[in-house]
C-alpha cells in the first residue's frame, strides 16, 4: 500500500543541482519534522484496539527520511508494523474471522464477559463473513488533512538553504 505526496518545487530542484549536500541536509531535517507530524496524526486517527499502545497504534511509526543523491529526492515514510494495519486501513472483502481474538476484542471494547461476549463475537464474525469491513483510512486521511502543512514544511527549507549558501560565499 502506498499513499504518496509528491511536491513539485522547482526552486528546490535548482538548489539541489547547485548545492546537493546543503539541500539534502535541510530537506532531510524538514522531512523529519513532516513525518513526525504525520505519525502523530495517523496514530490519532487509528482505532484503539485491545492492545492499546502495543497494538495497531503502537506499531505506527515514522521512519527516518532517506535522501537519494542521484534523483534529488528525500523520502519520508510513516509505516504500520501490525499484521492487521493494511486491512484496517483499506477494509476487507468478506472473510472468516477467528472467534477467540474477536471475543477478546469484544470483552475489551464492550466490557462483556463469558457467553455474552462469545455470542456478540459470533454475530460480528457472521457480519464480517457476509459484508467484510470498511476501511478506516487513517494514513490516507492524515496525509490529506496535513498535505498543505507538509508542503509548507518542505518549502521552509528553501530560505534556509539559500541563507547557508550565501554565508559560505
Amino acid at each position: 500500500m502506498r499513499i504518496l505526496l509528491e511536491t513539485n518545487l522547482p526552486q528546490l530542484a535548482q538548489l539541489w543541482a547547485s548545492e546537493p549536500e546543503i539541500t539534502q541536509r535541510h530537506l532531510t531535517r524538514q522531512m523529519t519534522e513532516a513525518v513526525m507530524l504525520l505519525e502523530r496524526e495517523t496514530i490519532e486517527r487509528a482505532p484503539e484496539g485491545r492492545g492499546g499502545s502495543s497494538g495497531l497504534r503502537g506499531g505506527i511509526a515514522a521512519v527516518p527520511p532517506v535522501a537519494s543523491g542521484i534523483s534529488g529526492e528525500v523520502i519520508g515514510l510513516v509505516v504500520g508494523s501490525a499484521a492487521h494495519t493494511v486491512p484496517i486501513e483499506m477494509g476487507t472483502k468478506p472473510h472468516f474471522v477467528p472467534i477467540r481474538p474477536l471475543q477478546e476484542w469484544v470483552e475489551y471494547k464492550l466490557g462483556l464477559e463469558g457467553q455474552e461476549a462469545r455470542s456478540v463475537a459470533f454475530a460480528i464474525s457472521r457480519t464480517i463473513a457476509r459484508d467484510g469491513t470498511e476501511g478506516k483510512f487513517m494514513f490516507r486521511d492524515a496525509l490529506a488533512a496535513n498535505e498543505a502543512q507538509v508542503e509548507e514544511m518542505l518549502r521552509a527549507a528553501i530560505p534556509q538553504i539559500i541563507q547557508e549558501m550565501t554565508q559560505g560565499e
